[in-house]
């Protein structure tokens, strides 16, 4: 008898964006927020550190209560994660028995299948309908052993969304003792009127919860802060699957702070919006396949093996994601940078075209 879990010994590693080590390469390979962190973000993360020798809030109360003022909610409401990675393992932990179903999308976030497989449940896949989240499909193959159903909404990696009325169709057709887990990692950069309201959704239904995180659009995404929304009644098993300290205490102020920092956050929507229009134009101007985005990256199809693409364009200073690990060889994922940064990976991207 072997001494590792068969559900471990089976697991896929995690391909993240790559990193580049020459200072002067810039990386749009993660969808980060190409500012850096909020400066006042900054400032309280200096002053939390003074005070490193003392644990955290383990409940993270007043990063809760600052979230519940925005969103209109009660800080029983909301849990807070060592990002939103890990509030996926509260979720599955609390609600998923072995053999049980997990319903994903194909061409997704690699770690709904993770947690999914960890606690020996059982992914159900579910096919892309024109790049886009078919919740037909995902309705048709709910059986008697679903248990959760994973969602992304904008679509990581292809940047597509569901609108609201067709959302709020969809749940009200799931059976209540199903969790549907609406990962909302980017949901602050959508544009369109018809994007859900996500809290509004938490008032219909009580079978739902909304993952957020403070890594793209508020810049943390190296202090590892998320949190999820749901009702009360919802949130408090997963208080109980948390792990004590789970997020550090100069992370929480970081956080909280910046959530507050609007002319920051006005700043990175600004940026985005104008980053997108520059891109399409490029991707036009070079006859690329790419689809309009309500994220801060975009899904291209080049037509070539995108991860040689990929390493070649890292070689020459600017690191993009090859979409290989997400089921698409010959797309690649550019995030939305600066002015500059988008011009810099635009030249090279005409170079190697």
């Amino acid at each position: 008898m072997g001494l590792i879990r068969k559900a471990v010994s089976q697991l896929k590693d995690y391909v993240p964006g790559k990193t580049p080590s020459d200072p002067k390469a810039i990386k749009l390979a993660s969808n980060e927020n190409p500012f850096g962190p909020s400066p006042k973000a900054i400032d309280a993360l200096k002053k939390a550190a003074d005070r490193s020798q003392v644990y955290p809030d383990q409940q993270a109360r007043s990063l809760r209560e600052e979230l519940a003022k925005a969103f209109g909610l009660t800080a029983d409401s909301i849990v807070i994660g060592n990002g939103s990675d890990e509030i996926m393992l509260m979720i599955t932990t609390a609600f998923l028995s072995a053999d049980e179903e997990a319903v994903i999308c194909q061409n997704s976030f690699s770690l709904y299948e993770f947690v999914t497989r960890l606690l020996d449940g059982r992914p159900v896949f579910v096919p892309l309908k024109n790049n886009r989240q078919d919740l037909a499909a995902v309705a048709a193959a709910i059986t008697a052993k679903t248990k959760l159903i994973f969602l992304t909404n904008p679509h990581n990696p292809t940047g597509t969304y569901l609108p609201v009325t067709e959302l709020a169709a969809f749940l009200s057709k799931v059976p209540k003792e199903i969790i549907v887990v609406i990962d909302e990692a980017y949901a602050e950069f959508a544009s369109s009127a018809d994007f859900p309201k996500s809290v509004e959704l938490l008032k219909l239904f009580a079978n739902v919860i909304v993952l957020r995180t403070f890594s793209k659009y508020y810049g943390l995404a190296g202090l590892r802060v998320g949190y999820a929304l749901a009702r009360p009644e919802i949130i408090a098993p997963l208080l109980k699957t948390k792990l004590p300290f789970n997020v550090n205490r100069p992370a929480q102020a970081a956080a909280e702070a910046a959530l507050g920092d609007k002319r920051f956050l006005e700043k990175t929507l600004k940026n985005n919006g104008e980053g997108k229009n520059q891109l399409y134009s490029a991707f036009d101007s070079l006859g690329l396949e790419y689809i309009k985005t309500e994220a801060n990256f975009i899904f291209v199809n080049i037509k070539k093996p995108a991860t040689a693409f990929c390493q070649e364009m890292m070689s020459r200073g600017v690191s993009i994601r090859p979409l290989t690990s997400f089921g698409f060889p010959e797309a690649i994922r550019v995030s939305i940078g600066t002015k500059d940064q988008n011009n810099r990976f635009i030249a090279l991207l005409k170079a190697l075209l």
